[in-house]
Formats: structure tokens, sequence, C-alpha cells
């Protein structure tokens, strides 16, 4: 039988991570930061197609402020400004290339079973 007390620790760290990295682009935007380097917004919107800018935008915020991603403001004219991973995002590549590995080797059972869940076409008569 399961230890409830360390499942529970589990999940509660489990539900901490995807709060961190849960949303459409950010485990993206993480990865080409940590692959790809660090990048201007518009060369990472340019990675991130057809991310939004304003969706880009409050991802980068939400992962700043978490601790995943840093931005440097550069006192230039015209400004710039570059988004990196932090040392602790960077651990999370080997993670993420598990978790990309894992969905490559299931993809066809997914698109199978959201087939079956699918309401049969109509005929034609």
């Amino acid at each position: 039988m399961a230890n409830h007390t360390s499942t529970a620790i589990t999940v509660d760290s489990l539900a901490t991570f995807t709060r961190m990295v849960g949303g459409r682009w950010k485990i993206g935007i993480l990865y080409s930061l940590g692959c790809d380097g660090k990048a201007r917004f518009n060369e990472l919107a340019e990675r991130m197609s057809p991310v939004t800018p304003t969706t880009l935008t409050r991802q980068l915020r939400e992962l700043e402020r978490d601790g995943l991603v840093t931005r440097t403001q550069f006192n230039e004219i015209p400004p710039r400004v570059e988004y990196d991973i932090t040392d602790t995002a960077h651990t999370l590549i080997p993670v993420l290339e598990t978790i990309a590995s894992w969905t490559s080797q299931h993809e066809q059972a997914f698109i199978e079973s959201a087939d079956a869940r699918l309401p049969a076409s109509p005929t034609n008569a």
C-alpha cells in the first residue's frame, strides 16, 4: 500500500510544477531558451510562432516571477531586452526532453484514442 504522506507531498510538488510551467507556451519558451540560447522578444516570438505578443509577454512575466526566466534590459537606443533561462530552469531541459520522447512514443495511441471518442461522421446516402 502506498504511503499517503509521500503521495500527498508528490502530488503537491507536481501541482507546483504544473502551476509554474503550465500554459500553452511556457514549456516551449523554456526549451527554446535552454537549447537555442537567450533571445530578444521578437526573436523568441518567431521561434514560438504563432504565439501572440500579448500571450508571450504574459507567459514570460510569469516565468520571470517564478524564477525560471531572467529579463535583462540594456540602456541603449533603441532599447534592447534579452530573455534567458535561469540555472534552475536549465535543469529542466533533460526532463522536458524525456517528456517529449515519451509523447512521441505514445502519440499514435493518443491519436487513436481521440479518434475513438469522436462522433461517427454521417454517411452519404
